[in-house]
This record gives C-alpha cells, sequence and structure tokens, in this order.
C-alpha cells in the first residue's frame, strides 16, 4: 500500500502477525510501535499523510521486570576470572566511568588525563561530558597501557597483530567469555553502567550528579537505570515511620 493507505487496521494486523511469527516479547512489540508512532508522526507534521495512523493503538502492556545491576561478589568474581591486563583494565573502565560502549570504542589514548584521572566522552548527540576513572581503574589503565607495543592511538585494542581498535561486538563478546568462566549470568558491559549508576546512588549521590555522568538530560532515564536497595528503604521506613 502507498504509505498516505496505512491506516489503523493495518498496522494493528502487521504487529499481530509479527508477534506471532517472530515470537518476540510485548516489550519488543511495544518497542516497534513506538517506533511506527514516531514515524507516522514525522509523515503527518511534513504533509505526507493525513490522521497518524498509529494514534489510536494503545501502549502494548508487558511485565516490567527490574534488571539487577552485578552484586559485589559478582564483580569480583569477573574481576578473578580476567587473566590478560587488557581484559581487567577494561572491566576496570567499564564499570569506573559509567561509559556506554559505543562511547569506549571512539576513545584514544590521547584522551585520559592521567593527572586529574578525568576522561572526556562524546556521547549521544554528539554531546561531550566528563566521566572519571578511579585509582583502581586508572592503576590497572596504566599497567595495561605500559604493556602495549603497537602505535594504534585507540584506548582499547587487540592484543594481536594487526592491533585494530577493539569494536562494540568485541567489547560484548570479551564479557560474555568472562561472565561464563566467572559463572555469572547475563554480562555484557552496559550493566556495568547500571551496577555504577546504582551503587553511586546507594551510597547518597545525586541522582543529578549521576544522570550527568551517565550522560542523561532527563532524571527519569537515570532512574530507569537505578535498582532502590532495599536496604536503604528499610532503614529509611525505620528512621521516618511513626
Amino acid at each position: 500500500k502507498p504509505i498516505y493507505e496505512i491506516d489503523t487496521y493495518d498496522l494493528r494486523c502487521y504487529l499481530a502477525l509479527y508477534k506471532e511469527r517472530n515470537k518476540v516479547s510485548n516489550r519488543t512489540l511495544d518497542g516497534l510501535r513506538r517506533c511506527f508512532s514516531s514515524f507516522f508522526s514525522w509523515l503527518s507534521a511534513e504533509g505526507l499523510t493525513g490522521r497518524n495512523p498509529c494514534a489510536a493503538i494503545a501502549q502494548i502492556k508487558y511485565t516490567k521486570t527490574v534488571k539487577k545491576p552485578f552484586s559485589g561478589p559478582e564483580l569480583e568474581k569477573l574481576r578473578a576470572a580476567c587473566v590478560t591486563i587488557r581484559n581487567r583494565a577494561l572491566l576496570e573502565f567499564l564499570y569506573a566511568t559509567g561509559c556506554r560502549v559505543s562511547e569506549v570504542v571512539q576513545l584514544n589514548l590521547s584522551d585520559v588525563d592521567f593527572r586529574t584521572g578525568e576522561i572526556t566522552v562524546l556521547g549521544k548527540g554528539d554531546k561531550e561530558r566528563v566521566v572519571y576513572l578511579t585509582d583502581v581503574a586508572a592503576m590497572y589503565l596504566q599497567d595495561y597501557i605500559r604493556t602495549r607495543t603497537d602505535k594504534n592511538p585507540c584506548l582499547f585494542a587487540w592484543d594481536r597483530t594487526p592491533y585494530n581498535r577493539l569494536s562494540k561486538s568485541a567489547i560484548e563478546s570479551i564479557m560474555r567469555k568472562l561472565g561464563a568462566v566467572a559463572e555469572v549470568a547475563n554480562v555484557h558491559p552496559h550493566r556495568y553502567r547500571r551496577t555504577l549508576a546504582t551503587n553511586l546512588l546507594d551510597k547518597g549521590a545525586a541522582i543529578q550528579d549521576v544522570a550527568a555522568i551517565l550522560g542523561h538530560e532527563d532524571l527519569k532515564t537515570t532512574q530507569i537505570y537505578c535498582t532502590i536497595s532495599q536496604r536503604n528503604v528499610k532503614s529509611s521506613y525505620q528512621k521516618y515511620a511513626a
């Protein structure tokens, strides 16, 4: 059908068939619905269609599960599973900075200021922000850099010729393998980001500061990343409840 002839029934039918054929979750299906809604809203704003046919399709309900950060023991198991200095430096860097894996891929050695422990990263929307290294992360990163003999300017490289820059998929693969060795489930770079955010809030950091570190403009996005410690909830209850 031409785009301007697509109606609400067509979209509902497509979503139903997509779910049946691809066996996707309702969360994934609702993401697809939101993509359609944005696309048809743009078409309508540009005058290429009339009414947005997706406007009448309600949000698809799904069970909201809490995406858990790494626990302390899980982090220690992952650290113990690192057999190369590069992998240990990469793990500590992901946790200390809370960077997106796409941001880590772009970084060069020259971007790191070990004197101040600061790194300027280019995030979503080409927006710069400053992230920080812990003393431990800085130590392992410096140890890793000293072992390198290549001339690649990238921050993290392959440990064999031609020593190319680590890609997003390579970093994800390294983390999955560490998880398998450490017997820790669901290990991926983004989970370190969630863990940092949760731990910072758990120790009393202001949510505005956590949002700045993660590169979030909306505090609601930061709240999604963070798991509230039930220990803190119980402590607050005991402190303030009558």
